[in-house]
């Protein structure tokens, strides 16, 4: 085990700021009711002062649907996409309120269902999906508003379906039927497996996955640091996405929770890490075989 647990470390403030993005969506239509509009919207597009954030999902809904570009729309997109250009689909793992209250529900029952999960993920695949499968669906859904002209990602979205209905419950509009659609997306982890919408069919992750580069924030894993078997893989085991972080095409899929990071760290001897550079990565293997090897000299 490492001397400073950092990814453990990183775990704890990720949940940080998963409850603080939560109570964030409660804060903000509760000063709304009192009148204080200095921060207003949901995860759809929020106003801080005079600055707008909108999700770039929904900047791309509007080309489709208006068929023109309207630049103040497109402008309020820069900071998510500089995030998602730097540290990929951290949104999702880091502040989609349905990942957080997934994740809790998940660490609840896990207990309960110990054996009935392990034995459930024994029986997944030793590998990734195909990226094409993911890029097919999200292509299919973005000609699909196009067509029938209908705003088909603010349906689709979670988080978006999530901010506004307790934002509606508490400014005093009532709770919509957009509810029945977050309904339907918890049943489809039921019936397809953990994470089904978030790993293929959530245009919002995809939006933000349109931004990743070679540079952008990746975990990379380094074969000689590995001390786990085959059949041994407890980093796959602790990825929400059922996910292999040392095989290929673990992006656009994963989030960059770090779970996988975590585990390696306390479990095995640190093989998987965080990176922004592929080839700072492999210099940075090559002096730890180094250390390694005068170590086993000394």
């Amino acid at each position: 085990m490492r001397e400073f647990n950092f990814y453990k470390t990183l775990n704890r403030t990720r949940k940080v700021v998963q409850l603080a993005t939560l109570l964030f969506l409660f804060i903000v239509p509760i000063l709304i009711f009192f009148e204080v509009r200095f921060i207003i919207g949901n995860l759809y597009s929020i106003t801080v002062g005079g600055l707008d954030i909108t999700d770039p999902s929904m900047v791309l809904q509007n080309i489709l649907l208006a068929r023109s570009f309207y630049v103040p729309l497109l402008i309020s997109a820069i900071i998510p996409v500089i995030i998602a250009f730097l540290f990929g689909r951290i949104f999702c793992s880091w502040a989609c309120p349905y990942n957080t209250i997934l994740e809790e529900a998940e660490r609840i029952y896990s207990k309960i269902l110990a054996k009935f999960i392990m034995k459930r993920k024994a029986k997944q695949a030793n590998k990734n999906p195909n990226p094409f499968i993911y890029w097919g669906i999200y292509l299919f859904l973005t000609l699909l508003a196009l067509i029938i002209g209908i705003p088909l990602f603010t349906f689709l979205s979670a988080p978006g379906i999530i901010s506004s209905q307790i934002a509606a419950g508490i400014i005093g509009n009532g709770i919509g039927l957009e509810l029945t659609i977050v309904f339907a997306i918890l049943l489809s982890e039921v019936i397809f497996g953990r994470r089904f919408w978030c790993k293929y069919v959530c245009p919002v992750g995809a939006s933000f996955s349109l931004f990743g580069t070679k540079k952008t924030l990746h975990i990379t894993y380094n074969e000689l640091q590995c001390n786990c078997t085959i059949k041994l893989e407890p980093c796959s085991n602790s990825c929400p996405f059922n996910l292999v972080p040392k095989n290929s095409n673990l992006y656009p899929y994963c989030t960059n929770c770090g779970l996988c990071v975590k585990t390696c760290e306390k479990i095995g001897k640190g093989a998987l890490s965080f990176s922004f550079d592929n080839n700072k990565n492999s210099q940075l293997n090559i002096i730890q075989d180094q250390e390694i090897q005068n170590k086993k000299v000394s």
